[in-house]
């Protein structure tokens, strides 16, 4: 069995001190993330989903949504998508009329563009600010269309995450 010098206990004891600090200081300033779960669904910019529309691709999106202060902040992971392709992906916040578009730029929606890899592996990270009377958020990925407004692949989370 080894011995452990005391200054060596000393130092440990401070960094863990240190690290335990550090670690709830964070916790106080954001929430824990809520982890969101995809399905092939085309969903409306009010949640509702398009009845008789299939999905195409591939790809399997993964992601978290938490809160930071007056944030809604998601990160987005994509795996086996199509190599060197950008997927849009979008934070729609709730609620929101059927009525109201979700494009990027629209009031409660942050996007960003996910470059895929060249093997179809991608992440991206979202921030935007939380829209006065928001209550939840859910996350979407397409792959815009080449021939037609409808996405070639599409993505939702399977449920709205509480703000």
């Amino acid at each position: 069995m080894r011995r452990i010098p005391q200054a060596g206990c000393a130092a440990a004891t401070v960094v863990a001190a240190t690290v335990s600090a550090l670690t709830s200081a964070g916790a106080a300033s954001a929430e824990a993330p809520t982890a969101m779960p995809f399905a092939q669904k085309l969903r409306r910019c009010d949640f509702s989903q398009y009845q008789y529309v299939g999905g195409s691709g591939y790809a399997r999106p993964s992601g978290q949504l938490r809160r930071e202060g007056s944030d809604v902040v998601a990160d987005v992971q994509l795996a086996t998508g199509l190599p060197n392709t950008p997927y849009d992906v979008r934070v729609i916040q709730m609620p929101r009329a059927s009525a109201q578009p979700c494009n990027a730029g629209d009031p409660g929606v942050a996007h960003a563009v996910l470059f895929t890899d060249g093997v179809g592996g991608g992440a991206v990270a979202l921030r935007g600010a939380i829209m006065p009377g928001a209550t939840g958020a859910w996350i979407s990925v397409t792959r815009p269309g080449t021939r037609s407004q409808q996405p070639d692949e599409f993505y939702t989370t399977d449920l709205i995450a509480a703000l």
